[in-house]
């Protein structure tokens, strides 16, 4: 969010493009099931800072907040956990991604391995000689910042150990790999002697390894709660729907009334075949003509008026942040932007490609206006929203192929008839873009999702 801003708009478009031989499309996927696959989270995005950093002015925020209310406190020692895991792992994907580079790369990621077992060290302490003053005050506070201080160091444990191994994997010298190595064990043995949680041994059970990764996930779920917002999902176009769908009964009622009044009210023994016929056709006609109204009014709502409107909650302040209208369902080719089709068209390279696989398209859109100032109320430190989309395509492939099948053919050059096992996969291209309202502009980008019976096999980008 931009600063000055009381409130941001932004608008989330998708479009997936499914071969046809999945069955996808109105009648086998209905909006129930979309909201059922489509999952969203959203969340606080965490404030930005150095890893180098997080032994200055964080920790010293977190000094001053212990001194006040224990709610203030504890919500402190989670975000503090959750900037060393951003920070974190920002810098062990930098490192290891210039692992892979050239010499210079190489050499620069590590010295930066260095200064990062060496920030560690520092980071666990500072926190620790912080987070002291909480054993005098007795829980919740004092349990909070054990658990805050066991989480940081398995984080930390972790970040070190993964860096070590990629050390050793690319052949840095065994004096790095072992000083980066004696960080992370460093940690372990923090923990070992103070009786915080679990430590990993090299000879564990199933079962052993079960009990340490709940740990982690029950301390990492802990942190990242202050994080969390709450999405109050409600139907939209409802009040719509039914109004329009009451106007249609009413002018198919109208009809009925109207031929009954052209048929007359008075009839004799004579003419009793002919009245029973123009009331029975007229009451046909009627319950026909409605239902036909009433698909149409349903195809404009669902075209003209959202599907669900969200409200996002801030979970521990209780203040909404902002609202969200949700909006989903199946489009024509003719229909699409000519700048998604010409995403799309991208791989193309004959326009003979679309009789020869034909696709459906579904169609995912948000615009989401959020309180931008609303947010700097609940921390100033907050300037961002993250939201975490999830689509479960397990549906989608019901109706797939064998993974595998037997396929022969003939090498000219050998020459030799031989054979093979075809995997058999189906490509979902997505086409989608995050934007501010405003920003028309804003570049499409393009995925290529390849799938089998057994679920995605990779995930590609294309542009």
């Amino acid at each position: 969010m931009r600063p000055g801003r009381s409130v941001e708009s932004f608008v989330w478009e998708a479009y997936f493009f499914a071969p046809e031989s999945l069955r996808l499309d109105s009648r086998t996927y209905d909006k129930t099931d979309i909201y059922t696959d489509l999952q969203s989270y959203v969340r606080f995005e965490v404030p930005d800072v150095s890893f180098t950093d997080l032994a200055g002015a964080p920790i010293d925020k977190l000094r001053t907040a212990l001194e006040g209310s224990d709610d203030a406190a504890v919500r402190e020692m989670r975000l503090f956990a959750c900037q060393v895991r951003a920070a974190g792992v920002e810098m062990r994907q930098r490192i290891i991604g210039a692992l892979e580079g050239n010499d210079d790369e190489r050499a620069r990621a590590e010295q930066a391995a260095v200064r990062m077992t060496t920030d560690c060290k520092r980071i666990a302490s500072k926190l620790r000689e912080a987070l002291a003053p909480a054993a005098d005050r007795g829980d919740p506070l004092d349990t909070a910042a054990k658990w805050v201080d066991e989480d940081v160091s398995r984080l930390l444990e972790t970040l070190l150990a993964t860096i070590s191994r990629r050390l050793e994997a690319v052949g840095s010298s065994r004096s790095l790999v072992e000083l980066v190595e004696q960080g992370a064990i460093a940690e372990a043995t923090y923990r070992d002697e103070c009786g915080i949680g679990r430590t990993g041994r090299l000879k564990m059970t199933a079962r052993e390894i079960e009990a340490l990764e709940f740990r982690r996930h029950l301390l990492k779920r802990f942190t990242s709660s202050v994080l969390w917002l709450s999405p109050e999902v409600r139907p939209a176009g409802t009040w719509v729907r039914e109004i329009s769908y009451a106007a249609a009964a009413s002018i198919a009622m109208a009809f009925a009334i109207g031929a009954a009044i052209w048929n007359g009210f008075e009839v004799g023994s004579e003419g009793l075949m002919t009245w029973v016929l123009v009331a029975v056709v007229a009451y046909a006609v009627k319950d026909r003509f409605k239902a036909l109204l009433q698909s149409k009014i349903s195809s404009v709502v669902d075209r003209h008026f959202p599907d669900r409107r969200w409200r996002i909650r801030d979970r521990e302040r209780s203040v909404v942040l902002g609202e969200m209208k949700e909006q989903s369902g199946f489009l024509a080719m003719d229909d699409l932007p000519a700048a998604v089709l010409a995403a799309r068209r991208l791989t193309r390279e004959h326009q003979l490609e679309e009789q020869a696989r034909p696709e459906t398209v579904l169609f995912h859109k948000k615009e989401v206006d959020v309180q931008a100032q609303r947010v700097a109320v609940a921390d100033p430190r907050f300037s961002a929203l993250t939201e975490i989309f999830r689509l479960d395509v397990g549906r989608w492939l019901a109706h797939t192929a064998d993974p595998k099948r037997d396929i022969v053919f003939a090498e000219p050059v050998a020459p030799k008839v031989a054979a093979a096992k075809a995997p058999r996969v189906y490509n979902l291209a997505v086409v989608f873009r995050l934007r501010r309202e405003a920003d028309d502009s804003a570049p499409w980008h393009r995925l290529r999702v390849v799938v089998s019976r057994k679920g995605i096999r990779r995930i590609e980008r294309i542009a």
